[in-house]
């Protein structure tokens, strides 16, 4: 069973996992078996990039939501002020639209303040669409 990760507050309007953002993707999270970060996601027409593919915009979202959650799933308790410090992404290939995606991340290493994530998104058959890399810094 996997151990589902739960953002709440009044202040839960972030774009990508705000649950109380109504515009946004509302991504929820759980912990996998393995201890990596995952979501279920099928993204709307109205997100779309090319016909029929995901806007590579979105895709980023999506994986820097994963590995945002990642990260501060890593930090030690209490310590929230965490951010993006650089992040890379690979297309490898089209994402389809209207179609069941699992976004994953999973911590390869912690240097200082440093989390280096990695991530993906797949399809429904586990194949790997779009790649990511990042640094999250704590900055508190």
């Amino acid at each position: 069973m996997s151990e589902v990760i739960v953002y709440d507050g009044p202040e839960d309007r972030c774009f990508g996992c705000g649950q109380r953002n109504e515009q946004g993707l509302r991504l929820r999270f759980r912990r996998s078996e393995n201890g990596h970060v995952e979501a279920d996601y099928v993204v709307p027409e109205s997100y779309g990039g090319a016909p029929g593919v995901v806007h590579g915009g979105i895709q980023a979202v999506l994986l820097d939501e994963v590995l945002g959650v990642t990260a501060h799933q890593a930090a030690k308790e209490g310590r929230w002020k965490i951010v993006t410090a650089d992040f890379r992404l690979r297309y490898r290939r089209p994402t389809p639209i209207g179609k069941p995606l699992k976004i994953r991340g999973r911590l390869a290493r912690v240097e200082g303040r440093d989390y280096f994530l990695e991530g993906e998104i797949v399809d429904s058959d586990g194949e790997t669409l779009t790649t990511a890399e990042a640094r999250w810094r704590q900055i508190d």
